[in-house]
C-alpha cells in the first residue's frame, strides 16, 4: 500500500511539473505571438483571413519575421518606421485577386488602419485639429459636404459597378476606406489608449489630393501642397539616354509624418468572379501622408504586365478662383478618380481619358505622365469644367530637359484661371541655363538638393545656386520665420527598360550653407508630435518586398 501511495505521489508530482511546463511553455507562445519573434528589426507584418460566415481576423505577426514566409491570404502588409532615422515610415500591402475585389479592399485597409493608428493619429492631431480648433464653423462646413457627397457617389457607384469599371474602382476606394477606419479603431481598441477619431477625420485624411483646394474654398487654410517637376535626359555611351526624374514637395511643416506607399492590388475590372480580368495596374508606389488614400504629393509610379508609368501632379498657379470651382453634391472627388485611372491605365491618354471622366470639385493641376517604353511625355491640365492634353515627346527629345511649376501652358486655361503674378518663366529660364551643363546622374542630384553640380560642400557653392532658392525654400530662414517650405526630393533614373533606381529624401534641405531644420529652434509651439525635432537625413531607396 506504501509502494501504491508513493508511487501515486511521485506520479502527481511529475504531473505537476509536466503541467506548469506546458503553461510556461503556453505563456512563452502567447508572448511570442503578440510581440513577435526574439529578433527586433522594426518590421511589423500583420495578414488577413476571411470567410463568409466568420468574415474578417487579422493575424499580427510582430517583428523579426521572413517577409516572403508571412501568407498573403486575403491581404498581408508590413510596415517600418523610421521617421528618426530616415525621415520616412513605409508600408507594403499585397491582396490576393482569389478573393472578391470589395473583400481585397477591405482587407489592405484593415491593415493599412490597425499598423499605422499612431502615424494616423499624430498627422491628424498635427494638421486637422488645430485647422479646425481655429475655424469651427468651416469645418464642419467642409465635414457635412465632404459627407454628403460621399453618400451620393457610394450610391451611384454600388448600382453602376457590375458593368462600368471606373465606377467598380471608385466603389473599391471607399471600401479601402471603410476598412482603413476599421482598422485603425481595432488597433486602438487593441493598444487600451483614449483616443478617437472620427469617420469625417478618415474622409478629410484619405481624400488628400482634394483637401488644398478644399482648405481655399471653405476659408480653412491658404497653404498649398506643390511640386515643382524636372525631366531630364542624360546621354550614355552604346545605349539608350537615362531619363531622371524629380520632384520637389512644399507643403506646411506639420506635414512631415511621411509614408512611403506600395500597393500591389488583386482587384479585377468588374466585380464578378476570380476568372476575369485583372486591373492592367498591379502595383502602385507613391510618396504620401498617414491616412492618405493618394500621393497628396502626386507622386505615382505604376507598373502592370505589359507596361509602366511615371505620374507627377502639381497645382496650377492660379489668382482667380471663384469663376471655376463647381462644389455639386455628386461629382466624384478628384482623389478617388486618380486612384481609379492609376488602376486602370494602360497609357497616358488612356489615363487621361479617365481623369477626364465625372470631373469637377476645386483643384486646378497640371500633370505630367511618361511612359519609359516609349519615351512618351503627355502634359496634362486640368480644371473641374476642362481638360487639356498636349504630347511633349518630341520636344523632350529635341530640348533635353522639361520643367513644371505651376505655370499653364494652355492659353484657354490661362483665361479661366488667370495665372499669378509672380513670374514663375523666370525661374523656368534659369533652370534651363543651369542644367545645360549637366551630364551625369550625380550632377543633377547635387543641383536638385540646393547644392553646385559638384557637391555640397561650402567651397563649391556659387552664385547659380544661391539664384535657385526655389528649389530648397526655406520658410523657416525667412525674415520673419513661416513653418513652409520644400518638404522633400524624390529622384527617380529611369530607361526604357524600365525603373534603374528610386530615391526619396525626407525634409527641408541642407547644404554646408544652410543649417539642418529644428522644430525646437524655429517652431516649438507648432504642434510637431510624432516628429523628429531635427531634420538632417540622406536620401533613402526603398526596397519593396513582394512583386
Amino acid at each position: 500500500m506504501l509502494k501504491v501511495v508513493g508511487a501515486s505521489w511521485l506520479q502527481t508530482r511529475i504531473s505537476t511539473y509536466i503541467l506548469i511546463a506546458v503553461a510556461l511553455l503556453g505563456v512563452g507562445a502567447i508572448i511570442l505571438g503578440e510581440f513577435g519573434h526574439v529578433e527586433q528589426d522594426g518590421i511589423y507584418s500583420a495578414t488577413v483571413l476571411w470567410n463568409h460566415k466568420r468574415g474578417y481576423r487579422i493575424d499580427f505577426w510582430g517583428q523579426g519575421n521572413d517577409l516572403n514566409a508571412v501568407p498573403l491570404h486575403v491581404a498581408r502588409a508590413y510596415y517600418k518606421t523610421e521617421i528618426f532615422e530616415h525621415g520616412w515610415s513605409y508600408i507594403e500591402i499585397e491582396t490576393s485577386s482569389n478573393y472578391p475585389d470589395t473583400v481585397q479592399a477591405y482587407a489592405a485597409g484593415l491593415l493599412e488602419g490597425s499598423l499605422t493608428w499612431q502615424l494616423i493619429h499624430h498627422h491628424w492631431f498635427n494638421t486637422i485639429k488645430p485647422e479646425c480648433e481655429a475655424k469651427p464653423v468651416e469645418c464642419r462646413k467642409l465635414m457635412r459636404y465632404l459627407r454628403d457627397n460621399t453618400a451620393v457617389i457610394r450610391e451611384r457607384a454600388e448600382s453602376k459597378e457590375s458593368s462600368d469599371p471606373f465606377w467598380h474602382m471608385i466603389r473599391l476606394f471607399y471600401t479601402q476606406l471603410d476598412g482603413l477606419e476599421a482598422g485603425w479603431k481595432f488597433a486602438v481598441r487593441r493598444s487600451r489608449v483614449s483616443v478617437s477619431l472620427e469617420s469625417e477625420d478618415f474622409l478629410w485624411l484619405a481624400l488628400a489630393s482634394d483637401l488644398s483646394s478644399f482648405q481655399q474654398v471653405f476659408n480653412i487654410s491658404n497653404s498649398l501642397v506643390s511640386s515643382m517637376i524636372h525631366f531630364k535626359s542624360l546621354p550614355r555611351d552604346n545605349s539608350e539616354p537615362l531619363i531622371a526624374i524629380t520632384q520637389h514637395t512644399s507643403a506646411p511643416y506639420t506635414h512631415m509624418l511621411r509614408l512611403l506607399k506600395k500597393y500591389t492590388f488583386g482587384y479585377h475590372v468588374l466585380p464578378m468572379t476570380k476568372t476575369d480580368a485583372l486591373i492592367p495596374s498591379r502595383s502602385i508606389v507613391m510618396s504620401s501622408y498617414p491616412g492618405a488614400l493618394s500621393s497628396r504629393d502626386e507622386f505615382y509610379l505604376i507598373s502592370g504586365e505589359n507596361h509602366e508609368m511615371v505620374i507627377t501632379g502639381t497645382p496650377l498657379l492660379i489668382t482667380n478662383r471663384n469663376e471655376w470651382s463647381f462644389l455639386y453634391p455628386d461629382y466624384v472627388m478628384l482623389t478617388a478618380r486618380l486612384m481609379a485611372a492609376n488602376r486602370l491605365v494602360t497609357s497616358s491618354q488612356s489615363w487621361f481619358n479617365i481623369m477626364s471622366h465625372q470631373n469637377g470639385g476645386a483643384s486646378a493641376l497640371q500633370w505630367i505622365t511618361f511612359e519609359p517604353r516609349s519615351m512618351t511625355v503627355l502634359l496634362i491640365e486640368q480644371l473641374p469644367s476642362i481638360s487639356v492634353a498636349m504630347n511633349y515627346t518630341e520636344e523632350f527629345k529635341k530640348t533635353g530637359f522639361i520643367s513644371y511649376v505651376g505655370i499653364s501652358n494652355f492659353q484657354n486655361i490661362k483665361d479661366i484661371v488667370q495665372p499669378a503674378k509672380k513670374d514663375m518663366n523666370l525661374l523656368k529660364t534659369r533652370l534651363m541655363h543651369l542644367q545645360e551643363n549637366i551630364t551625369t546622374f550625380e550632377q543633377l542630384r547635387n543641383v536638385m538638393r540646393g547644392c553646385s553640380q559638384d557637391g555640397c560642400t561650402a567651397e563649391k557653392q556659387n552664385s547659380k545656386t544661391d539664384q535657385l532658392q526655389e528649389l530648397t525654400y526655406r520658410g523657416d530662414l525667412e525674415d520673419v520665420p513661416i513653418p513652409y517650405g520644400v518638404i522633400d526630393t524624390k529622384i527617380l533614373a529611369i530607361s526604357v527598360y524600365g525603373l534603374e533606381s528610386f530615391e526619396a529624401i525626407s525634409g527641408p534641405p541642407i547644404s554646408q550653407l544652410q543649417t539642418p531644420f529644428k522644430w525646437s529652434k524655429s517652431f516649438p509651439n507648432i504642434s510637431h508630435v510624432g516628429h523628429p525635432d531635427t531634420f538632417e537625413f540622406e536620401s533613402v531607396t526603398p526596397k519593396w518586398v513582394w512583386t
